[in-house]
């Protein structure tokens, strides 16, 4: 009976996993390194700002896939940044609610640590508006080089964060969904929101 728990238990987690990984695409810097983007909407991207600092960006996903990017805006201060490109590709995310996450709950980051294309970490939720403003998510996983800019899923593969920075050796921090949907409408996206809303 355990056995059986453990076994959809785990199946569960892989599932969620795999459909995190499809609407993730690897965001190069020519000169400076990779990280990790979401696919929002076709022909959008939304990663972190410390990713997109270089002039000369590209995007790839699958096997050897890559096109150019250009950056459509960027903030530094909440660490976003929103990428264009021309060529349709990918399954775009699914926009979760991260107001509504609750300390305890179980989320996963994807990402490309230290170059693992689709790498995928798990933890709970420690606090869900941290920060001043309160648009952070302080979760009990780890984030390693190459995570920024990936999603944090919640079990039902619902994009409720975008992965930053490590905060210590124990907790990872993100830009919880409801600051990335504010993001993105003051840039002019709000019919991709829309989109996404009735996807989900």
């Amino acid at each position: 009976m355990t056995q059986s728990w453990l076994e959809e238990l785990s199946a569960s987690a892989a599932a969620v996993a795999d459909r995190a990984r499809a609407s993730l695409v690897t965001v190069v810097q020519r000169g400076r390194g990779v990280g990790s983007g979401i696919l929002w909407s076709p022909g959008w991207v939304v990663t972190n700002a410390h990713v997109a600092r270089a002039d000369r960006l590209s995007l790839s996903w699958g096997a050897g896939n890559a096109v150019p990017a250009r950056v459509r805006a960027r903030d530094l201060r909440l660490d976003l940044a929103i990428l264009e490109f021309d060529e349709p590709f990918g399954q775009p995310a699914v926009f979760g609610d991260s107001t509504a996450l609750r300390p305890g709950e179980w989320v996963f980051a994807v990402g490309n640590p230290w170059g693992v294309v689709g790498g995928v970490t798990g933890g709970v939720v420690i606090d869900a508006a941290a920060g001043r403003d309160g648009a952070w998510l302080a979760l009990d996983l780890h984030l390693r080089p190459g995570h920024s800019g990936g999603a944090v899923v919640n079990v039902r593969g619902e994009v409720v964060g975008v992965n930053t920075m490590m905060n210590g050796p124990d907790v990872g921090l993100a830009i919880g969904s409801t600051a990335v949907r504010r993001f993105l409408a003051e840039h002019g996206l709000a019919k991709t929101i829309t989109h996404l809303d009735q996807a989900a």
